[in-house]
């Protein structure tokens, strides 16, 4: 396992870092290979594994089921390991946007419990959760935030997107000193600029979706018939790398982890076999700078492929 610096947070965290919904919560491509969240205590023991591995940073969120508390558990008196949660954009039951003094006592109460739930006296970093161009430029979240860090609760902020819009306008605010993204072989449209403007201002980036959440893997097979496209891209970096549905999960790991704007890649294990592959993935090292650059001809465009939102997935 190597390290980076994240950023200007100066953390030194691993090039992998897990990312804990599928702990939590039922998540995936459902198929004949397997699907829903490991029992308690296998998710204890790999996040145990994942530590001993030399994984430093894990990834989590109020909205990922019970990712908190297992977390909390296993990892909460650790001061050696960084945890970054997230804040959910409060909404009214009308579906607009909260504000004022309701939007800041839903905040601080979900860091309150953030910080119960993994038994800690301050949370390494604090993203807001699939924030929005509109969320950035209002700016009230990200005040809220800064409160909590003035009184020692949060050390780092961060904001999780879904478009380059959006990455941008977090970046262009320079009070977020992380940025988490989808980026990996088939959706590379984070690198057209995100990556230049990320490293200019210094903010970390954490790469999620490294995986395309399995379309990358075997599980690619058990697509949906609206998501042939998907899977025919999945075999074509198969065909181009000469590998198999086994190996395409450490191909595609690969990918993200050569990328040097990367921060982190967050790797969603739920089994101990899938860990083993990743920190294999990490040990292999880069793939080869000519590879990478023909992989950029794999990339697809449309949102409705990329984005796991827009997928018929029951």
């Amino acid at each position: 396992m190597y390290y980076h610096c994240l950023g200007r947070t100066n953390l030194q965290v691993s090039c992998l870092s897990i990312g804990t919904v599928e702990l939590g919560i039922d998540y995936g491509i459902p198929s004949r290979a397997d699907y829903g969240r490991p029992e308690r205590r296998e998710a204890i023991a790999l996040i145990r594994a994942a530590s001993a591995s030399g994984i430093n940073l894990f990834d989590t969120a109020p909205a990922y089921g019970e990712s908190e508390s297992l977390l909390g558990e296993t990892l909460g008196s650790r001061s050696d390991v960084y945890i970054a949660t997230k804040v959910s954009v409060p909404k009214n039951s009308d579906g607009s946007l909260m504000y004022g003094k309701s939007l800041r006592q839903t905040l601080l109460e979900s860091i309150e419990t953030s910080l119960h739930r993994l038994k800690r006296d301050y949370l390494d970093i604090v993203q807001i959760h699939n924030a929005t161009v509109e969320v950035i430029e209002r700016g009230e979240i990200a005040e809220v935030l800064e409160h909590a860090q003035r009184e020692g609760k949060i050390r780092f902020l961060g904001a999780s997107i879904y478009t380059e819009e959006e990455a941008l306008a977090v970046i262009e605010t320079k009070c977020f000193d992380t940025l988490q993204i989808a980026y990996n072989i088939l959706d590379q449209r984070m690198a057209k600029r995100l990556f230049h403007a990320a490293q200019v201002v210094d903010t970390g980036v954490i790469c999620r979706s490294a995986l395309l959440k399995g379309a990358l893997t075997v599980k690619a097979q058990w697509l949906p018939p609206e998501l042939t496209a998907l899977r025919e891209a999945s075999t074509k970096v198969m065909e181009m790398t000469g590998g198999s549905w086994e190996t395409l999960p450490e191909i595609a790991l690969r990918f993200c982890l050569s990328n040097p704007s990367v921060g982190t890649v967050l790797v969603g294990a739920s089994t101990q076999d899938e860990l083993r592959q990743a920190v294999h993935a990490a040990e292999a090292g880069p793939l080869p700078e000519d590879l990478t650059s023909r992989m950029q001809a794999l990339a697809l465009a449309e949102d409705r492929l990329l984005n796991p939102v827009h997928w018929p997935l029951a």
